[in-house]
């Protein structure tokens, strides 16, 4: 019999070499096997596992991601998933810990392998994030293959690529198709031959180098089909009827089948004979420690979708049949039971193992999971005649149930949907009240202001007085009024509601979010401890509960508020750690944010490309819009200091949709102030007025000076560019007005809204008198940008008033360095310009005829025809000093006379 695969390794010698390379150093700790399907990914990394000497732990991601979680470390990893996965007591983290442990006790060295990446569901890519951060200072290689044609950009699986690929503990092997020798030698192998030149031509023309391709178009014979899928359904019709029907069951199962499974499903004998056929001739491949496995993927999906729908519906009723009489034989009983009896058609039965899959993905942590099983019960509820009796819940349980797993995978706008869908048919009025609250915290969570206040509004109206929720529905409202910047009128509730919200109360959400307006309050009005103070006691309480909505709240609230505060390394530190525990415990709705906090650390850091590296769009394209803006507004401000206004522009844009008509107080005037910057950058300065304006309206009605400088700030600088005094007056003083009255309501402001106020009145300043001294008291503290621009300002306003141009030199040749530093391309340009038009000399830079620096600086005031007086009162030297070195410079020139030395610095500057 002629072989099918060739069981060596053609062509593949530098990637196996590149694998054994990883595995003798300790810096690689995760290699990605990057290439297109059938390329030889695994055979690759079997070939490795062979012979790295070390224990081997595989497992393999399912097609049917949204149904089992885990599934490769159920895999690799069976005696510690003997409950079933996402059903194990103990918070998330917990488990992925124990998941860890498990790895490194496995062996002295262990490799663990996990296949088919691109169809790993949002906990196993969330595991795999943990374990190669834990496992990354311990003797374990984690390889991971993934199909690249199957990850576009906007694939769950992309985020993740990057993110693993940033660390220094990573490397990428990408594996081409292989060269016209490569595909040689693989016919060789097969063929047991050389195979003749022409063959070699057609099997590059028709698999281009692919190895799987390759070999099925070998073992097709003299015909050549079209497709894969025809080599595959052609090769298959060869085998024998037991072969044909068991390979079609099989895929049904998945890629990876136990040998129980199938004993189960098939009769004795003609398992034996079947399984005999489909081993020998190369369909299937025995795996460890008792199971089959296709020899590749794109097998089982061509054997699956030749299926006939009757046909499929029969198999996933026989399979689940089965598991629901051998539990033991599945990897997750529920999940499976719930695809094989949904994709059966059978409706009861799927819809009471979603509702019980769902419960345990939720309870396991990974509400993405659970999310998909309730949106399968939906599916199916109207199908079932007395659905409450099959699930033991009601229908309005279940959209509950399903809003929540939606709200907390970070899909907002479904559970708000979701939960309209509840209002529509609820008629108990406090059950129709607490439905509105839950919707009001999801309309808000997709930035829908409006309908988060109707929403709001309408709780309190329909809930009785006496309800036990009625603590709960007015700390929703505290936590709008902290949302929207009201802070004093959010500390006032939040003093009278924390006495109440004991943390022995059955309801514990109103304790979490007194604490966390108290903190997030008190450090926004300027008292920076106290909110810290609560800040921390808030972290700690959510840490005791291990509620996940409680802890992602407190990595949110802190680090934003650490960044305000100007403690932006403590800011940084705590989202590094958050962005991690997010993954652990599942809050997909808290990531953005998190990540959004790291980002402004590291822009106000002036770590802008840190800053631009570290944001990623979000892994999840049905995630809700508004979570983009955490990272898109702090990514937009610093390509507008790098002079990169469409890039600038298009994330405004986006922004933008989920923002306007909002009148979001803390994010939609950032987006003001941007497109006040943008418009400016561009010479737009009418528009880039009116978005401040608009901007301007939302921030002075509320409770915070920051919104408000930072706004007049920009403001005042448009209004400088456009030569328009009057708007800068009418700015500054509504923003003068505002500090007022919050300070005499115990308000303190921040460092940072006093580094906008010198700002905005330094700008003012170019609008009359130059005022060098208004510019030098501009510091900006951590944004070395700040910094940099004042001091060109402060050079420039020195120049206009004829101060000193020693100084003014010095000044830009310090905002030069930094703008260089940075790549402020637009700052480094203004500094430039400036330069040039006042024909500075560089401090340190190189001599000018000869001349030192301070004889440069001279030589060229002489040229601007000043006496010995002028440059002395100009240069703050005694007319002595510069006499001496007027003479100094004549003589160095050889020339007599002011006049000719003059002449010559003129024809120096013109050349």
């Amino acid at each position: 019999m002629a072989r099918v695969s060739v069981p060596e390794l053609v062509g593949r010698r530098a990637e196996l070499a590149a694998l054994a390379a990883c595995w003798s150093t300790s810096d690689i700790r995760l290699v990605l096997v990057e290439g297109d399907a059938g390329v030889g990914k695994t055979r690759l990394v079997r070939a490795f596992a062979r012979h790295c000497g070390a224990t081997v732990l595989t497992g393999g991601c399912l097609q049917f991601e949204a149904d089992i979680p885990y599934a490769p470390f159920v895999e690799a990893l069976p005696h510690l998933f003997t409950d079933g996965i996402g059903t194990a007591a103990g918070d998330r983290a917990t488990e992925y810990r124990k998941v860890a442990d498990a790895v490194r006790a496995a062996g002295e060295r262990v490799v663990l392998v996990l296949e088919d990446l691109h169809w790993a569901d949002a906990a196993t890519r969330d595991l795999l994030l943990f374990l190669h951060r834990a496992l990354a200072a311990t003797p374990v290689l984690i390889v991971v293959t993934c199909r690249t044609d199957e990850v576009p950009a906007h694939h769950p699986v992309a985020a993740l690529v990057a993110e693993l690929s940033r660390s220094r503990h990573t490397t990428r092997i990408h594996l081409p198709p292989l060269d016209r020798a490569g595909v040689a030698a693989l016919a060789a192998g097969v063929l047991g031959a050389a195979p003749p030149d022409e063959l070699v031509d057609t099997l590059m023309t028709r698999a281009e180098g692919n190895p799987f391709f390759t070999e099925e178009l070998l073992a097709a014979g003299n015909t050549v089909p079209r497709t894969v899928r025809e080599i595959i359904v052609t090769r298959m019709a060869r085998l024998s009827a037991p072969a044909q029907r068991l390979a079609r069951l099989a895929s049904v199962v998945g890629r990876t089948v136990p040998h129980d499974l199938l004993a189960a499903l098939v009769p004795p004998d003609d398992l034996h004979v079947a399984v005999r056929d489909l081993v020998d001739h190369g369909q299937l491949v025995i795996v460890e420690p008792d199971a089959y496995a296709f020899r590749h993927a794109l097998i089982h999906e061509a054997l699956y979708r030749e299926l006939l729908p009757g046909e499929r519906r029969q198999a996933h009723a026989a399979v689940a049949r089965c598991l629901t009489a051998h539990p033991e034989l599945a990897m997750s009983q529920t999940a499976e039971l719930a695809h094989h009896w949904d994709a059966a058609g059978e409706a009861e039965p799927a819809l009471a193992a979603a509702v019980l899959a769902a419960a345990g993905a939720f309870d396991g942590h990974a509400p993405a999971t659970a999310h998909a099983h309730y949106e399968r019960a939906l599916r199916r509820w109207p199908d079932v005649a007395d659905a409450a009796s099959v699930t033991g819940i009601d229908h309005d349980t279940l959209l509950e149930r399903a809003a929540e797993a939606a709200s907390l995978a970070g899909h907002n706008q479904r559970a708000v949907e979701l939960t309209r869908q509840r209002l529509a048919a609820l008629r108990d009025p406090e059950r129709v009240a607490q439905a509105y609250e839950q919707l009001s915290y999801q309309a808000r969570s997709v930035g829908n202001w409006q309908l988060a206040r109707h929403a709001s509004a309408e709780t309190v109206r329909l809930l009785p007085p006496d309800s036990p929720a009625r603590l709960r529905v007015e700390s929703w409202q505290m936590m709008l009024d902290m949302l929207g910047a009201r802070y004093l009128d959010a500390v006032r509730h939040a003093e009278r509601i924390l006495p109440q919200a004991r943390e022995d109360a059955e309801d514990l959400v109103p304790r979490n979010r007194a604490l966390t307006v108290l903190g997030t309050a008190h450090v926004m009005l300027g008292h920076v401890d106290d909110g810290v103070g609560f800040l921390a006691r808030h972290r700690e309480f959510g840490a005791r509960t291990g509620v996940p909505r409680f802890v992602g709240v407190g990595y949110v609230n802190t680090a934003e508020s650490l960044v305000w505060a100007d403690r932006h390394t403590e800011a940084l530190a705590l989202a590094r750690d958050g962005i991690e525990r997010a993954n652990e415990l599942g809050f997909a709705i808290y990531l953005l944010p998190i990540v959004g906090n790291a980002v402004r650390a590291l822009a106000e850091l002036s770590r802008w490309d840190e800053a631009l590296d570290t944001s990623a769009d979000p892994d999840d394209p049905a995630a809700d819009p508004f979570n983009w803006i955490f990272v898109d507004l702090p990514r937009a401000e610093v390509l507008l200091r790098r002079g990169e206004p469409a890039a600038a522009a298009a994330l405004l844009s986006r922004a933008g949709a989920v923002l306007d008509g909002q009148d979001d107080a803390q994010y939609g005037t950032e987006l003001a102030h941007l497109r006040g910057r943008l418009a400016g950058a561009e010479r737009r300065h009418d528009e880039g007025l009116a978005a401040v304006r608009a901007g301007l309206e939302i921030a002075l009605s509320a409770q915070d000076m920051w919104l408000v400088a930072r706004l007049v700030a920009t403001g005042v600088w448009l209004a400088a560019e456009a030569g328009d005094a009057a708007t800068a007056d009418e700015m500054l003083s509504a923003g003068r007005s505002h500090r007022a009255s919050l300070e005499s309501r115990g308000a303190v402001a921040l460092p940072r809204t006093l580094r906008a106020v010198s700002l905005a009145e330094a700008e003012r300043g170019r609008l009359g008198k130059p005022d060098p001294v208004a510019w030098a008291a501009v510091d900006g503290g951590p944004d070395r940008y700040l910094t940099a621009y004042a001091r060109f300002r402060e050079a420039e306003s020195l120049l206009t008033a004829k101060g000193s141009r020693t100084r003014a030199a010095e000044l830009l040749a310090a905002a030069a360095a930094t703008a260089a530093e940075l790549s402020a391309a637009p700052l480094a340009a203004l500094v430039t310009a400036l330069r040039e038009r006042a024909r500075l000399v560089v401090p340190g830079s190189a001599p000018v005829l000869g001349l030192t620096a301070r004889e440069a600086e001279i030589f060229f005031l002489v040229g601007q025809g000043k006496t010995n007086a002028e440059i002395a009162a100009e240069l703050f030297i005694s007319t002595k000093t510069a006499s001496v070195h007027v003479s100094n410079i004549l003589r160095k020139l050889g020339v007599r006379s002011r006049i000719q030395a003059a002449a010559l610095a003129h024809r120096q500057e013109q050349s």
